[in-house]
């Protein structure tokens, strides 16, 4: 298959070569090799897309689940966002001022979202839950922030701890946190921390630890306790926002409120955006000259035109499609259950977890008890076989990460076919 992979890349090949002469690793982001330098290969460089596929430098075509890191939930190249990018060249790339489009997406994000009294602008979602959890240590004059183990919030030292297991010191420090859909070792981490405590981040739906849902008094109980502490939430929605729902997945499909929210990816129309923002009393900190406040909104390419015209070409083409979420999220939820039952029919070690559109697919070590945790999964999967998985849908033509991605509005049910023979394919492969 190494073999096989070589001789239908070898522009990228080429291009890796040079690649690894330069930067660290030959990436600009450590998952961007998708596991196949650990198989001795290299990743594809992409040059188009359409849709839901995307093609390499040597011509090859894929059915696309990565999607831009799930950004691109309208598919790739929409003519309405290119549009918008075309028209905003003619004027002129970034002024590093104020413009009219900011205003407008702005403003549709907030009637989106109504709970963002306030909001403001970054270029990253990295950025965006640095602002937050900030603005949170401001506002309540304490510094701790608490997260759940398995989580990712980005690559900054208030919440870059406890991402992957086993959960030992990452990069920046030993933090605090707590398991994901338990409530015990929330109010343990509680009773521990909650004096020092100025925020709880989390993600609605657990994205890097499996896309797992949450349970049905989970995020309530939370909610509960941070308020009556006088702990602020912050639900970084970078991930959920505008995927399973026209908005805020964890106020409209959970019904919890949070005090911060970031958002990014999908808001920004594939183009670079990082938001955050809530309420008015927390944002004000965020104000020039406020008083208490510091220094929480910067950066060169905070609200650069093209990003904002984007933005809001994407919120008007999913605003079109929004009574359309519960059709593609049945189509997530109905391929999770063909997965499944195919790994179940061969007795294969395999299982597929996610949420609505959101489908991850793991190789196992030993099979998983109910109910799934980002613990469980992250003690059981077997990552010499997930990149040997993922490089059999590769070369049959299915690109994705963490087992397989995300659908998009523009995914049809022959791209879930294909990708189904693929995964079998795979299957048959690797129980061999």
């Amino acid at each position: 298959m190494l073999e096989r992979y070589k001789k239908t890349t070898q522009k990228s090949a080429i291009l890796w070569d040079r690649a690894v002469k330069v930067f660290s690793g030959g990436v600009n982001h450590n998952i961007r090799t998708f596991g196949l330098d650990r198989c001795g290969a290299y990743p594809p460089f992409i040059v188009s897309g359409d849709g839901s596929c995307i093609r390499d430098i040597d011509g090859n075509e894929f059915v696309d689940w990565w999607m831009t890191h799930y950004a691109q939930i309208l598919g790739h190249n929409n003519p309405a966002v290119k549009k918008a990018l075309k028209s905003q060249l003619e004027n002129g790339v970034h002024f590093g001022g104020l413009n009219e489009p900011l205003v407008i997406l702005g403003e549709k994000i907030q009637s989106a979202i109504p709970l963002l009294k306030k909001l403001r602008f970054c270029s990253t979602g990295s950025e965006s839950t640095m602002y937050a959890t900030r603005l949170a240590r401001l506002f309540t004059k304490k510094k701790v922030v608490a997260k759940a183990r398995g989580g990712w919030h980005g690559g900054n030292d208030a919440v870059g701890f406890h991402i992957s297991y086993p959960y030992s010191d990452s990069p920046f420090y030993d933090g605090v946190s707590f398991d994901y859909n338990d409530k015990s070792s929330f109010d343990q981490m509680l009773d521990k921390h909650k004096n020092d405590l100025a925020a709880v981040i989390i993600e609605p739906v657990l994205g890097a630890g499996g896309g797992i849902a949450p349970e049905t008094d989970f995020l309530p109980h939370i909610r509960e306790q941070t308020e009556k502490h006088g702990i602020l939430l912050i639900f970084d929605e970078i991930i959920t926002g505008f995927r399973l729902c026209f908005g805020s997945a964890g106020a409209e499909v959970y019904g919890v409120k949070p005090d911060l929210m970031t958002l990014g990816k999908i808001a920004g129309g594939g183009m670079h955006l990082g938001v955050y923002g809530g309420r008015e009393d927390v944002m004000e900190l965020a104000k020039p000259g406020a008083e208490g406040g510091r220094w929480v909104g910067g950066g060169t390419f905070s609200s650069h035109p093209m990003a904002m015209v984007a933005g809001v070409a994407a919120i008007d083409e999913l605003h079109k499609r929004k009574d359309n979420y519960s059709k593609l999220n049945q189509m997530g939820d109905t391929f999770r259950s063909r997965l499944n039952n195919l790994f179940n029919e061969k007795e294969f070690l395999g299982i597929a977890t996610g949420t609505g559109s959101i489908i991850f697919v793991s190789m196992l070590k030993k099979m998983i008890e109910a109910p799934l945790t980002a613990q469980k999964i992250g003690e059981a999967i077997d990552h010499d076989l997930l990149d040997k998985f993922q490089s059999i849908l590769m070369e049959e033509g299915v690109f994705g990460y963490h087992g397989l991605g995300a659908i998009s509005f523009s995914h049809s049910e022959s791209d879930l076919s294909k990708t189904f023979d693929a995964i079998e394919v795979a299957v048959k492969s690797l129980d061999t």
